[in-house]
């Protein structure tokens, strides 16, 4: 069996062990992201199904929610109006001291954050994390836009036409099966006639518009050698003809393309399941109440009426409503009754209902700032509530999410020579990304609290014994602060500079008491000769004409 029979032997297995949980993100979907519904079966019949379901949908509780979660994630993860990772060299985490190579390296993340939001980054982006959100697992594909000539493309793939997979003992994901269509002529063009069947290259004369299904594979290598060559890099990707099990193209990647955060990972699975699935059963439930309330309104506008079949009054064709006329022969023939609905029941289930669903989606965790000048207790609290409630799931996003995407970003910018040359210090040293986004800065503010606070108590107790402040080394305090504050480099001196500083500062202090004590000596020599002229003049007034005579000279 050749390759291409393999990979497409292996897609159908992956087909079904994902099966089994299709059904549960598919209610996710209905009720958390109707607009973003995947395709998990193909069928007509279950397309057409699925349009009619969020047609029938009369709550939008559980996807306002959604939204406002995905948002926070966004604006606390990835803001788009501030950097929000930083590069070290590994063994460089002492942040009492920065660097010339730091220098650099924030320089290059500068760069990359520039150039990642400048593309289609916060779109595609928001795509996945909603995928995350409502089913617990998304991908976002990493590349350079070869068409426009140079910058960072993003793409999210849709979930429902993914399959993943994992060679790692700790299960991070770096194979995926992805089956989509093309048009005969696309596939032509892209791969060529000789690369296709005879089937694609007839049916791109004949009908170009037909589709076939083409299955893109991202696996890593086996076996690696330099790594140069499409064909031997450590990612192989391969696209294969499904219907013809045909291999029309293999190439590789030096890092694996994708991104593929999960929200809670499935048991004895590599998939997850989302936020969503918590408030599912209270979504579900709303959707029912809201119908039936909807239902009751509507009985209780229009009315139900009881009507007598008296020979003139036809119960089966008679209609209510505005400017008719009801031929009766009696008006006792026709009654409303009382539709018996309280509200104030329904009233009280919804509003329970709903605000559930907000709470189990965070939708409620951070309410909004008012305009008043919030206090530093306040800031602390509500940040305190960030760290909590999204805590676990931004330590996933961390490993899964940003570190593979930063990872990819890098090598394509470090490869295009966009970046220049790295300082030597760092050369043959490894990289690694930290994050300084309001949310990563949120989980170290404790630190920067906790050393602000020591060093106010300090400038209290200074006041009765200043030996105090001797326990404090106040430049790597204010290191920690800048850097716990996310300060940028740049404004910060680096050790050399600051010791260069002090070393100019102290130089100039010596100047100037060199030539205090120089004006002092010769303060003291006039005064003592001033003083000694006087003592001669007092002795003889005659050695003034001698004095006068020797100033004419130096006169002349």
């Amino acid at each position: 069996m050749d390759l291409a029979q393999q990979l497409c032997s292996r897609l159908g297995q992956m087909k079904l062990s994902r099966s089994i949980y299709e059904s549960h993100w598919s209610d996710c979907y209905k009720y958390g992201a109707p607009e973003r519904q995947q395709s998990f079966s193909t069928t007509q019949s279950q397309k057409s199904q699925r349009e009619q379901e969020r047609a029938e949908l009369v709550d939008s509780t559980a996807a306002e929610s959604i939204q406002l979660l995905v948002s926070m994630i966004m604006s606390g993860v990835t803001p788009a109006n501030t950097i929000w990772f930083q590069a070290t060299p590994d063994g460089m985490d002492d942040i009492s001291h920065i660097t010339d190579g730091e220098r650099w390296l924030e320089e290059v993340c500068q760069f990359m954050w520039r150039n990642i939001h400048a593309a289609n980054f916060d779109s595609e982006a928001f795509e996945t994390i909603t995928d995350v959100s409502v089913a617990g697992w998304g991908i976002l594909y990493t590349d350079i836009n070869h068409k426009e000539g140079g910058g960072y493309v993003f793409e999210s793939w849709s979930i429902g036409s993914c399959w993943i997979a994992s060679s790692h003992p700790n299960g991070l994901i770096d194979t995926i099966y992805r089956e989509h269509e093309m048009t005969a002529l696309a596939m032509v063009n892209t791969y060529g006639e000789s690369k296709c069947s005879t089937d694609v290259v007839n049916a791109a004369t004949v009908e170009p518009d037909r589709r076939f299904k083409v299955l893109h594979v991202i696996q890593p290598r086996k076996t690696k050698g330099a790594g140069q060559l499409n064909t031997d890099m450590p990612f192989a990707s391969y696209h294969i003809d499904v219907s013809n099990k045909i291999m029309m193209k293999e190439s590789g990647y030096q890092e694996f393309p994708c991104s593929v955060p999960r929200l809670r990972r499935l048991p004895n699975s590599v998939y997850g399941n989302g936020q969503m699935s918590v408030a599912l059963p209270d979504a579900k439930t709303c959707n029912e109440l809201m119908r039936q309330t909807l239902r009751a309104a509507d009985m209780q506008i229009c009315g139900m009426w009881i009507a007598e079949d008296d020979g003139v009054l036809n119960p089966y064709t008679v209609k209510v409503g505005p400017r008719k006329v009801i031929v009766a022969n009696s008006i006792d023939s026709m009654k409303r009754l009382d539709d018996g609905v309280n509200f104030q029941i329904s009233e009280y289930l919804l509003n329970t209902l709903q605000n559930g669903i907000r709470k189990k989606l965070m939708a409620d965790s951070l309410p909004p700032v008012g305009q008043k000048q919030m206090t530093a207790t306040e800031i602390n609290t509500r940040v305190e509530i960030i760290r909590q409630m999204l805590g676990p799931l931004y330590g996933r996003l961390q490993s899964e999410f940003l570190l593979p995407l930063l990872d990819r970003c890098f090598g394509l910018a470090l490869r295009s020579g966009a970046l220049g040359q790295p300082p030597k210090e760092l050369w043959g040293a490894n990289l690694s990304f930290k994050f300084i986004s309001p949310m990563a800065r949120s989980q170290r503010l404790n630190e920067v609290v906790a050393t602000e606070q020591f060093i106010a108590s300090l400038a209290n107790m200074a006041g009765v014994d200043k030996t105090v402040l001797d326990v404090v080394n106040f430049d790597a305090a204010a290191n920690v602060v800048g850097k716990g504050r996310g300060v940028p480099q740049s404004i910060m001196r680096t050790d050399e500079e600051v010791q260069q500083l002090r070393d100019e500062r102290q130089k100039a202090m010596q100047e100037q008491q060199q030539q205090a004590m120089q004006q002092q000596a010769a303060q003291a020599v006039t005064g003592a000769a001033a003083k000694g002229l006087e003592n001669t003049l007092t002795k003889d007034p005659s050695a003034m004409d001698d004095i006068g005579g020797m100033a004419s000279e130096v006169m002349q």
